[in-house]
């Protein structure tokens, strides 16, 4: 089912997510505690990536210091192959690192 440019998808258990859009500030995914992720995000200009806690984006957010459990700084494209998800409320986040970024693809899928 597409809608608004953002697909989703379920398949036994998996979340699958797949769009490509423009970025202005920050997008963010929950993921699954104690699960793995595969996927990749990609852009035309620099991303930050982070898995972190929500506690911790807000934190981001704020421009306050804040901890992860991953992350990419400053990069065109991630790719995620068996990335372990801590038990716990995470969520992925994709920072928009460049003014005049035109476009970002993301695919996750979230296992259990």
């Amino acid at each position: 089912m597409l809608i608004g440019g953002i697909y989703y998808g379920l398949n036994y258990g998996s979340i699958n997510y797949a769009w490509k859009t423009n970025l202005n500030n920050y997008r963010e995914w929950r993921l699954i505690g104690n699960s793995t992720l595969n996927g990749y995000v990609k852009a035309d200009g620099e991303i930050s990536v982070y898995i972190l806690t929500k506690d911790n984006l807000k934190k981001l957010k704020n421009g306050e210091n804040f901890e992860y459990f991953k992350g990419w700084e400053h990069v065109k494209n991630v790719y995620f192959k068996d990335v372990r998800i801590p038990k716990g409320d995470y969520v992925l986040v994709v920072k928009n690192e460049e003014k005049d970024m035109q476009w970002i693809s993301v695919k996750i899928i979230n296992r259990k």
